[in-house]
């Protein structure tokens, strides 16, 4: 034992050797375990991609609204409007607005088995003003149509979906294919009525997103729409220039969805029938994929995620509306502006009256050319087109009765079957004694049934029919006294652009 310490200089000595052994052996141990880490994240990433794990996203959701905005809105045809009478499609198209191209990218979705009655009434209406590097034309086909190119959306798939025995509803697409590649699509009539397009249509919505991002990328605004879909491009530029694009955006008319029982809620997604609008933050959403740290994939595409779920459904319109969901984006609902309806079976009321009027459903094709051109006399500068004035194109109620003639039952209601109406004439009376009645529809023959509504349509013809040996025949009848007061007392001074709501729903 030392009786006297040492001196400071031999004390600093050793305690200089003590710590350069301990920094030793820290840096051993740290350089052990980066390279430990490294080992494991390369094993990790030799092999299978990692799965993608859902992302932490907040609960979507929509605020309903009440009352309607006080957009103030233009529009940019030039002339507004002219009469277009005896003009050809090119002078009228001259007129549209091509700048509007750098807002919305028009998408079409068509199938090679549609009725070709229905794509022509499409590109002589509705898709007419656009050019071939213009308009997205997805298809189940590559196939010319006129200028246009249509692209097979479903031929790059991920491979797991040509599997029959996982996907049995590919199978109609696969025929289809072979069908073309042989030579004998549309010529062997018995093997192409086996071809199923509605199967192979729930296919072509998610890669229809991919693919438009990939071929028009950043575009503002997404807008995609079907064979016979009647768009108001006028109006539906006018209502997407009042929203950021930056802002997730997923528009559309509702239809009820899946539940989501993490959060005990009821989604909705867009019907694709009325057409739906993404905005770029919206597809950015939807298409999103993991990433490793050194800039790899590591989840898959929405695409090839999603199969499963497109196995047991009947719809993509669907599957786009609950991947949306589960990317953070809910459905804003925005009927009636989109409608379900057809231009034909419009029920007007006060749901349909002072609204904008952007798009419509299962419009017959003579209809689709003939209010496309129509329209073109129509438009106002400071104001958009509303359903009231597009009552002035079939103007339902005017006529007094119609014979083989269907107004349709939409809202509809029948008389006390104490009342004993059994003829067209006793309908009639029945409708004239409720105060808001304003049309009638008889279905008589064997059937005599009485059907009364409180809304107008025009309908349209129908003939008489039987089934199971019995006989049915149509005739409708309007209060023309009753539809002309109601008209009268609804001048639209206010435009209702209506706010998002999936409560308020067709």
């Amino acid at each position: 034992m030392a009786l006297f310490p040492k001196p400071v200089e031999t004390q600093n000595v050793g305690l200089f050797l003590l710590n350069k052994r301990l920094i030793r052996i820290a840096i051993g141990v740290v350089a052990f375990f980066f390279v430990s880490c490294g080992l494991l994240w390369r094993h990790q990433y030799d092999g299978e991609p990692l799965p993608r794990l859902p992302a932490k996203q907040p609960t979507p959701g929509i605020d309903e609204t009440s009352g309607y905005y006080p957009y103030e809105t233009a529009s940019d045809y030039d002339p507004v409007s002219l009469d277009p009478n005896n003009k050809t499609t090119a002078e009228l198209c001259a007129t549209f607005p091509k700048h509007f191209l750098g807002l919305i990218q028009p998408v079409l979705k068509i199938g090679h088995s549609e009725d070709r009655a229905k794509l022509d009434a499409q590109l002589d209406s509705v898709s007419a003003c656009f050019q071939p590097d213009e308009l997205l034309i997805f298809s189940d086909l590559d196939e010319r149509i006129r200028n246009h190119t249509a692209i097979d959306i479903l031929a790059n798939l991920p491979p797991k979906y040509y599997d029959e025995d996982e996907n049995p509803d590919i199978s109609s697409y696969l025929l289809q294919r072979e069908l073309k590649k042989n030579g004998k699509l549309d010529e062997d009539k018995e093997a192409t009525k086996k071809i199923d397009g509605w199967k192979i249509d729930k296919f072509k919505f998610l890669p229809q997103i991919e693919r438009a991002w990939l071929l028009k990328p950043n575009r503002p605004f997404y807008f995609f729409y079907e064979t016979d879909t009647y768009v108001v491009w006028d109006n539906v530029y006018r209502f997407l220039s009042t929203f950021d694009p930056d802002t997730p955006v997923y528009m559309g008319s509702p239809s009820p969805g899946r539940r989501d029982d993490d959060h005990d809620i009821k989604t909705f997604f867009a019907n694709g029938g009325p057409g739906y609008a993404l905005s770029r933050a919206a597809v950015k959403a939807l298409i999103h994929r993991d990433v490793a740290p050194h800039g790899q994939y590591s989840g898959p595409s929405v695409t090839e995620q999603w199969l499963p779920l497109l196995q047991g459904e009947c719809c993509g319109d669907s599957v786009v509306g609950w991947t949306l969901w589960n990317s953070g984006v809910a459905l804003q609902g925005y009927w009636p502006m989109f409608n379900p309806h057809s231009l034909h079976g419009i029920p007007f009321s006060d749901l349909y009256w002072c609204q904008p009027i952007m798009t419509l459903h299962k419009t017959s094709p003579k209809d689709m050319v003939d209010v496309w051109k129509w329209e073109f006399g129509q438009r106002k500068h400071e104001r958009p087109l509303l359903y009231s004035d597009y009552w002035r194109f079939h103007r339902p109620g005017t006529s007094d009765t119609l014979e083989n003639w269907d107004n349709g039952d939409w809202g509809a209601f029948r008389p006390d079957p104490e009342e004993g109406v059994d003829s067209f004439e006793k309908c009639e009376e029945a409708c004239t004694k409720d105060n808001g009645c304003v049309q009638w529809h008889w279905r008589g023959r064997d059937q005599k049934e009485c059907v009364l509504s409180r809304d107008f349509r025009h309908g349209q013809a129908r003939e008489p029919e039987e089934k199971d040996g019995k006989w049915v025949d149509f005739k409708s009848g309007w209060l023309k006294e009753r539809i002309e007061k109601w008209r009268a007392e609804r001048q639209c001074e206010v435009v209702e652009w209506v706010g998002p709501s999936i409560t308020r729903i067709f």
